[in-house]
């Protein structure tokens, strides 16, 4: 059991109802629904030919993507400690809970809800009918809020482990089956929460590039789009890059501190080897030597990046085919203007 608690407010509503991830998915759709039924009853079928279906669905994954990423993090814990010295669990507590509280967690919603809903009075959407462009506006609030979230949880993500990686008393093992220190599962965890911020990516700019705009045809509009699109792949390299650049510094510095003190032992042996030993002392020596030989190896094979081959490659795969999607939904946007 760890000694980390994390329960941000959507969590907590959505364990309510006391029926597990069953719960989670019946928030995440009345959330989506709170937009779509009320403009689907007011503009009908026209819902589903202007795209604002694939906006509800936005928010529908958006929602489960956090719920993914929070349950990573909370599966870090436990592992995690196995790494920090017994006691020390709070000192990680101060980046996470400063940044990952309830009260910032709102205040990232509400930007970026703000911030949504100015994007789309700027892109330009039918203002013919006051009150469905109301409920499309309340729509862009709802995406951006839900995309704040992990918007604040990114950051709070980078200042956990950058605390994690500035300590001194961290346990780590050079002879970890995962040649990494032990650290690894790290990089896993920093490929899931690149990955599900990609997939939220390319939902937005699915649904800027294929709804209706009215001032699309404006430059300074079209920059301001593709500022909104490539936000989120910029977000999922900030939250795989950064955290991976501190633990491998931290690595580097390990391997070398090791490095040195068995050099050190090596070369101790070397001398006592060569100057006075003689018969069984001399063969003990040398078979401390080639111990200690093999621990060098050890060291120097270690790796210093938190990422296997397999986690490289989804991340790679993910984000080519993402940028791929988003650059032919673009092409067809440049066609058509």
């Amino acid at each position: 059991m760890s000694e980390i608690a994390f329960a941000p407010f959507y969590e907590r509503w959505a364990a309510k109802p006391g029926i597990g991830a069953v719960g989670k998915l019946i928030l995440a759709g009345c959330v989506a629904l709170a937009f779509f039924l009320p403009y689907y009853g007011r503009v009908g079928a026209a819902a589903l030919s202007n795209w604002s279906w694939l906006l509800a669905v936005l928010i529908f994954c958006a929602l489960l993507f956090l719920f993914y990423a929070t349950a990573t993090l909370r599966h870090l814990f436990p592992i995690w400690q196995v790494h920090i010295e017994k006691g020390n669990a709070a000192a990680f507590l101060v980046p996470l809970n400063r940044y990952l509280c309830d009260r910032n967690f709102f205040l990232a919603g509400f930007f970026f809800g703000g911030a949504n809903l100015t994007m789309g009075v700027l892109f330009g959407i039918d203002m013919s009918d006051p009150v469905a462009a109301s409920l499309l506006l309340f729509g862009y609030f709802i995406a951006g809020f839900v995309c704040g979230l992990p918007a604040m949880g990114i950051l709070g993500v980078v200042a956990t482990f950058r605390k994690f990686t500035e300590s001194n008393t961290l346990k780590l093992d050079y002879t970890a089956p995962d040649r990494c220190g032990g650290l690894s599962f790290f990089g896993v965890a920093l490929v899931k929460f690149s990955i599900v911020t990609l997939l939220a990516g390319i939902l937005i700019a699915s649904y800027i590039l294929l709804a209706e705009w009215s001032h699309a045809g404006n430059p300074w509009v079209q920059l301001l789009m593709w500022g909104w699109i490539l936000f989120p792949f910029l977000l999922s390299l900030l939250v795989l890059v950064v955290p991976a650049l501190d633990i491998n510094q931290m690595l580097s510095r390990y391997r070398h501190v090791e490095e040195q003190k068995l050099k050190d032992k090596c070369s101790e042996l070397r001398c006592r080897i060569e100057v006075n030993a003689v018969g069984g002392e001399l063969e003990s020596l040398r078979s401390d030597y080639d111990y200690l030989c093999r621990r060098r190896e050890e060291v120097h094979n270690m790796r210093t990046w938190p990422f296997s081959a397999g986690a490289t490659t989804s991340f790679v795969g993910a984000f080519l085919s993402n940028v791929l999607v988003a650059i032919e939904l673009g092409r067809s946007l440049l066609s058509n203007n």
